[in-house]
């Protein structure tokens, strides 16, 4: 695959975006990058692999069979040493997922690979409303939020990419939010 778009409807939803996201995350788990960069204005700790048959196991043997949500694979990937950039808006579920991270980092010893940073809505600004989340060699941007929602319920419109042009000029982009 090079590039693939997604169109869900609100009034007839399916698991594609959810299914690419999870295969995508697998791929980042076996072979983890220098970095994943996430850019959702609204995030909260969405469920995204079903390791409840033990079937991702292998990928973290602390994980136990059960629902693994997002904090719990950004974990193992901050273990793993790749460096993870995460940008939302406030709310207090983007306050409590980016606490429920940085616990995390500080009982791993990680801290220093977690770079956040949160929107605060001025009026006289352009608000950041970027949607994406990338791996050194795959992106998945679009309308989505990484809520649950997101992911499987709303009428959402994603592309997922692996191309090396496409995913380089949007993951550099999307830095900027981090300088």
């Amino acid at each position: 695959m090079s590039t693939r778009h997604i169109h869900r409807l609100a009034a007839r939803p399916h698991r594609l975006i959810g299914e690419a996201l999870q295969s995508l995350i697998v791929s980042e788990l076996l072979a983890p990058g220098r970095r994943l960069l996430i850019a959702s204005p609204w995030i909260s700790d969405v469920p995204l692999l079903d390791n409840r048959s033990g079937s991702f196991s292998a990928l973290d043997s602390t994980w136990g069979a059960r629902t693994l949500r997002l904090s719990a694979i950004l974990r193992t990937l901050l273990r793993q040493q790749t460096r993870v950039y995460l940008h939302c808006g406030l709310g207090d579920a983007q306050t409590r997922f980016i606490e429920r991270l940085q616990d995390f980092a500080r009982r791993d010893g990680t801290e220093s690979l977690l770079h956040l940073r949160q929107s605060v809505h001025d009026p006289n600004k352009m608000l950041d409303h970027e949607k994406a989340i990338a791996g050194d060699s795959w992106i998945i941007h679009g309308s989505m939020n990484l809520t649950y929602r997101g992911v499987e319920i709303n009428g959402e419109l994603v592309t997922v990419s692996t191309d090396p042009p496409h995913v380089a000029a949007v993951t550099t982009e999307l830095m900027s939010l981090f300088s």
